[in-house]
């Protein structure tokens, strides 16, 4: 038999037995839903096993030997610890600048600022 019926949505004339099978009807749509579960489950375990390779490798593997840690910059102004002496309050110095330590900061605080910073800088901020 030819192809003879037109259906709408369709890009191609279709036979009248194909057209009245409906091949968008609720089963299968649900057809193609099954079909797409299982892949989307497929893809899942495939993944899962992916990651347990991947955690047994790194669980054989050694941890690297972590080197020495890096020594603290030292304070560009007194050549101090950047942290500061031990037993020093950290909480009445102004915040880090990750150049001076904090009796440093401090002192560059208390000072007045140069003439030119005065007449055309920004003043300090506060907190």
């Amino acid at each position: 038999m030819p192809a003879v019926w037109w259906r709408c949505g369709h890009g191609q004339w279709e036979t009248l037995p194909d057209a009245l099978a409906n091949p968008a009807d609720l089963d299968a749509w649900y057809a193609r839903d099954e079909q797409r579960r299982r892949w989307r489950e497929e893809a899942e375990q495939r993944r899962q096993q992916e990651r347990a390779v991947e955690r047994e490798r790194w669980a054989q593997e050694p941890d690297p030997d972590p080197g020495p840690a890096p020594e603290a910059t030292p304070c560009e102004r007194c050549k101090g610890p950047i942290t500061g002496l031990p037993g020093h309050d950290p909480e009445f110095a102004p915040p880090e600048d990750g150049r001076h330590c904090p009796s440093c900061r401090t002192d560059l605080r208390q000072q007045y600022p140069p003439l030119r910073q005065a007449v055309f800088g920004r003043r300090p901020r506060s907190k």
